[in-house]
């Protein structure tokens, strides 16, 4: 729906309208902290599986990590972080095209071949704070912190399910777009193993019937620091997703998992 485009666009003006008055028209010499930002530019290679149901034609997804690039029509991604103090906040947004071809054979329709396209936006924004920051041994360059983090994960899907049966001459074309947005909370536990290395863990969950059922989500990546304000990101991500809504012939099933690796560069000022 248009109001959640909406929704999702507000925030995001009015997040970066805040922040930039204050990070840039500081009194630096009031001993204040500064806002700090971060920009990750990365690609995220996702494949699928799970069950994916365009007006009640549902079909099995899956797609090995040895076919994900083959299957992947093209994608990318951006991490956005803003922090003062012990307060931040983030916007992640991720564009992915895939597809998908899957034949088999069925007993009442002999062989059947399907074919799914989808189109992804998936849009995350919302709140972070830092529960409490330790030091790893006498070096105080490494150390360890822990963060809660909520905010929601805007989603809008096209699939296109193409089904043909070519003994019986049958075959079907149905097209469906659907967005919503699911609220989460979770966690993301930061250490800087050396002056160069870190590591970023993170869990959440969300959905509970707001939009989808259910949805959870975990990362951990790995960060090399080439300096403080460029570093390089690998890491590995896997996002779960059970969303379902109508009847019958206006049904419309998304449940699936997403997984694969990640390799980003940061610039930090």
């Amino acid at each position: 729906m248009k109001s959640l485009k909406a929704m999702v666009l507000a925030f995001c003006v009015m997040a970066f309208t805040l922040i930039g008055p204050w990070a840039y028209a500081e009194d630096t010499s009031s001993g204040e902290s500064k806002w700090e930002f971060t920009i990750i530019p990365y690609f995220w290679m996702a494949g699928i599986e799970g069950d994916v149901g365009v007006k009640g034609i549902t079909t099995h997804v899956s797609v090995p990590f040895s076919d994900i690039l083959k299957n992947l029509d093209y994608g990318g991604e951006v991490h956005v972080e803003a922090w003062k103090d012990r307060w931040g906040i983030f916007l992640d947004a991720t564009y992915l095209k895939l597809s998908v071809d899957d034949d088999g054979v069925s007993r009442l329709l002999g062989p059947v071949s399907v074919d799914v396209d989808m189109g992804e936006w998936l849009v995350e924004f919302g709140g972070l704070y830092r529960l409490g920051k330790w030091s790893l041994g006498k070096d105080e360059r490494r150390s360890l912190s822990l963060e809660a983090l909520g905010g929601g994960r805007y989603w809008d899907l096209n699939v296109k399910v193409d089904a043909v049966a070519p003994l019986l001459g049958l075959g079907t074309d149905v097209d469906k777009s659907k967005n919503w947005i699911d609220p989460f909370i979770g966690a993301r536990l930061r250490a800087d193993l050396t002056e160069k290395l870190s590591l970023a863990v993170r869990g959440d969950i969300g959905g509970f019937g707001v939009g989808s059922q259910f949805t959870w989500n975990a990362s951990a990546i790995f960060g090399y620091h080439f300096s403080p304000t460029i570093s390089a990101w690998l890491g590995y991500r896997a996002l779960g997703v059970d969303y379902e809504t109508g009847s019958y012939h206006r049904k419309f099933t998304f449940d699936v998992i997403m997984y694969g690796p990640i390799v980003g560069l940061g610039i930090q000022f």
